[in-house]
């Protein structure tokens, strides 16, 4: 569309056309957009949680910046003790500190209240396995000189389906469903474009449920290659899992998820 509307601009130049013509875009009141993943892991005995909440509202198309939603006030309830914990604003919109140690069996709410609004969702953690190896190979899919191949080895969580998201940083995600490997190990490879030796390569295995794999394999769809990840406010209107319990119509954008988490780093070599 950018493209269209420079093309346009061009030939009114070239043509000296001397009326104004005005684009009259689609306008909606804006909504909240809130992007919450929420990650644990045991640490060896150390648990520790970390994430963040997010919470932005959604822009005309052709605006340059998304605006922060500030002065809001979000909290997560664990559900079993009752325990209410305020989560603390590090920068505009963005709540990163005060989340709870998180336990397996419990439900967390997250409350948001915004501009004389509650909006609510319910999750609980949902486990990873851990990352069994990482190695960087020397494949390709389509140009050798601008690919690095990183291998991936974890092994599925017995018993049950799954469903994990893998971040390998930069905004690439990857939805996977345990359909074909379902109990046992797999290997697999990603690539990466542009990287460079010595550079550092974060890769993040986090355990889902379905309905946040079906979230995340929509938006990312919608959204294409380095789209924003599965928290991006999707082109068309994908439906999350937090509610506006005040005004059932303004629904927000957004999920919000709370995962185990394995981490592993692999530095670039030649």
């Amino acid at each position: 569309m950018r493209k269209v509307s420079l093309f346009i601009a061009t030939a009114l130049l070239f043509f000296s056309c001397e009326d104004v013509i005005d684009v009259e875009l689609p306008t909606s009141e804006p909504r909240l957009v809130v992007d919450a993943l929420i990650g644990f892991n045991a640490s060896n005995g150390d648990p520790i949680t970390v994430g963040e909440v997010r919470l932005t509202l959604t822009a005309p198309f052709f605006d340059d910046e998304v605006p922060p939603a500030e002065n809001a006030s979000v909290t997560i309830t664990d559900e079993q003790t009752g325990e209410v914990f305020p989560l603390t604003e590090s920068e505009p919109g963005v709540f990163s500190t005060g989340f709870p140690t998180l336990q397996f069996d419990r439900d967390y709410t997250l409350t948001i209240l915004y501009d004389g609004e509650t909006y609510s969702a319910v999750e609980r953690l949902n486990s990873s396995p851990t990352i069994d190896n990482v190695v960087q190979g020397d494949g390709f899919l389509f140009d050798e000189e601008e690919e690095t191949e990183v291998i991936i080895t974890f092994t599925d969580i017995s018993g049950e389906r799954n469903n994990y998201l893998f971040s390998f940083g930069f905004d690439n995600f990857l939805v996977i469903e345990d359909e074909f490997f379902q109990d046992s190990e797999i290997t697999f490879s990603y690539f990466y474009e542009d990287v460079e030796p010595g550079d550092l390569l974060p890769i993040t295995l986090f355990g889902i449920d379905k309905e946040f794999a079906t979230y995340a394999e929509l938006v990312l769809t919608q959204s294409g290659e380095n789209g924003g990840g599965p928290f991006a406010t999707p082109p068309a209107t994908i439906k999350g899992n937090i509610v506006n319990t005040t005004n059932s119509d303004r629904f927000p954008f957004g999920y919000f998820a709370i995962s185990e988490f394995d981490a592993r780093f692999i530095t670039v070599t030649e």
